[in-house]
């Protein structure tokens, strides 16, 4: 529908629990703290590729946490495309979850729709609402940075 000039944004929140679960049950804790600590420095450096290397170490530890991490890795790292100002917003998923959950919540109060139209209409209106309430965020954080 948008064609591919749109980047896909992987939830950092839900890679990093993956990679914490594939973690083997007995791997020392101060060694599990060590290997999520610089997971987690890869999103939290400004620079993604300088610090990808971090975990080139855990490959031989820890086997099926890298693979976890390595799994659509490149969707995890779209925000820094966007430079700091902006990339932090959009590091997770969260606004969509909770935009679909907007939306889940307004549907089931519909109930059935109509007709084609109608559900069409009320899909609109609700996406516009969502995007309106979104768009006034942004500008107060903005505003509040400045």
């Amino acid at each position: 529908m948008y064609g591919k000039g749109v980047a896909v944004q992987g939830c950092i929140f839900h890679k990093l629990k993956n990679v914490n679960d594939a973690c083997s049950p007995s791997l020392a804790s101060e060694t599990k703290t060590e290997l999520m600590g610089q997971a987690k420095g890869i999103y939290q450096a400004y620079r993604a590729e300088t610090d990808r290397k971090l975990l080139t170490k855990w490959g031989e530890v820890e086997p099926k946490a890298v693979a976890s991490l390595q799994r659509d890795f490149e969707q995890t790292l779209s925000y820094y495309s966007l430079g700091p100002a902006v990339g932090h917003l959009t590091r997770t998923t969260s606004l969509l979850e909770r935009t679909n959950r907007e939306l889940r919540r307004k549907f089931w109060q519909v109930g059935v729709w109509g007709s084609e139209v109608g559900a069409t209409a009320g899909t609109y209106l609700q996406i516009a609402r969502l995007n309106c309430w979104w768009q006034t965020s942004q500008n107060l954080f903005f505003q509040l940075l400045t």
